[in-house]
């Protein structure tokens, strides 16, 4: 995808997910799944946390981990990614949701050859991410599959897919059985 493309589609988004923010449902909802890094086909473990401002727009952390894994005969690489993203959140179904994703990302990568594990390259940069991805809703849950690429001296593409669990909200809980006491 050409440099002009990316940034046009993240800039969409972004303005998107600004645009959107009306606070009505609101709750943390937190997720693992599994992740390919599609260049080097790693194979990681993505984790995240994420805030609903309202049932369309949510933003968190999230964090993937690929350990070392052999590229080639002689070396193997490692990538730690580091996102804060932003989804906002278009229903097709009341249990189907597709949504773009924007975000800025920090990589760290390393590379190190098989025979002498000891001594390794080390890089670290940030980035944009853009992106798009579908959940669908059973009960309290949500299963999730993306795509996200980043921008930036690391470009990569990654492929996630997960659960996500909703988090009850105390506060809500008892702000109803205040209403229903009255």
């Amino acid at each position: 995808m050409p440099e002009f493309s990316k940034k046009v589609i993240l800039l969409i988004c972004l303005v998107i997910g600004i645009n959107s923010v009306v606070f009505s449902q609101q709750g943390f909802t937190v997720g693992i799944g599994g992740t390919i890094e599609t260049t080097n086909e790693l194979y990681g473990i993505n984790t995240r946390v994420f805030y609903a401002i309202n049932e369309h727009f949510c933003f968190g952390p999230e964090a993937s981990i690929f350990p070392f894994q052999e590229i080639d005969e002689e070396f193997e690489k490692s990538i730690v990614d580091l996102n804060v993203n932003a989804h906002y959140i278009f229903e097709i179904a009341h249990e189907l949701g597709i949504y773009p994703l924007s975000g800025i990302n920090y990589t760290i990568e390393q590379e190190r050859l098989i025979e002498h594990n000891d001594a390794s390259e080390k890089t670290q940069e940030i980035g944009l991410n853009y992106g798009f991805g579908a959940h669908y809703k059973i009960n309290n849950i949500f299963l999730f599959a993306e795509f996200k690429g980043i921008i930036g001296q690391l470009s990569a593409e990654f492929i996630t897919a997960g659960i996500l669990f909703n988090l009850p909200e105390k506060h809500k809980e008892e702000h109803h059985k205040e209403a229903k006491t009255l």
